[in-house]
């Protein structure tokens, strides 16, 4: 079977290191399964609607849950479906103000759902869906890391939180920081030095990487 890559990107510019970083692991993954498929969706030029009044009420209590109001969770049905459908998810993501942008939360807003792919016990959020890769590139125009880190990083910590109560466990970052003082030669020696981190052995794990690298 082909493999099948879920990539998501959120930046508002067309141009962003972000999406320059996401495209370059989607060419890795290529790279490794020539047969592979692509769903691709971008957040930054089309943006997901957030949560409406309907989806709220539906999403307010197991009553409202088990009778929802009619069409309240098409969206989420399909982006979740989009999200089982994958073999790996591969995100490319702003730093925006500490954390991730809007449409990235408009996106986990409507993947993280009671009943359908989280149950809630008296310990926290167990995740019901299959576990897969989930390698995200983030790009951050000051630095969040290292002896010189000048900011705070509640993106990482949150990303790790949600996706992991899902049931996405094997999630992977990697960095391009900096990004407003780098000009495009060291701006592509960053992305290159980025991308030294990348383990594609937990997509191998689940068998189409290899399967389809040689089909």
């Amino acid at each position: 079977m082909p493999l099948n890559i879920l990539h998501l990107d959120c930046s508002p510019r067309a141009d962003s290191r972000s999406r320059q970083l996401s495209s370059a692991i989607v060419g890795k993954l290529l790279e490794a399964a020539p047969a592979a498929r692509i769903s691709r969706r971008n957040l930054g030029a089309d943006p997901l609607p957030h949560a409406t009044a309907d989806y709220a009420v539906t999403l307010s209590s197991p009553k409202t849950l088990a009778a929802p109001v009619e069409g309240s969770l098409d969206l989420s049905e399909q982006l979740i479906r989009e999200v089982e459908w994958a073999d790996a998810i591969v995100i490319g993501t702003p730093m925006h103000n500490l954390t991730v942008p809007s449409v990235l939360k408009a996106w986990i807003d409507q993947v993280l759902r009671a009943g359908r792919t989280f149950r809630s016990t008296a310990s926290g959020k167990t995740g019901m869906l299959a576990d897969r890769p989930v390698l995200v590139a983030i790009a951050s125009g000051g630095t969040f890391t290292g002896e010189r880190a000048g900011q705070p990083d509640f993106l990482r910590p949150y990303l790790k939180e949600v996706l992991g109560s899902i049931g996405l466990k094997s999630t992977q970052f990697l960095a391009v920081q900096a990004t407003a003082f780098l000009d495009d030669e060291t701006a592509a020696s960053a992305l290159e030095a980025a991308l030294t981190a990348l383990d594609l052995s937990g997509v191998n794990e689940r068998g189409p990487l290899v399967s389809a690298g040689g089909a």
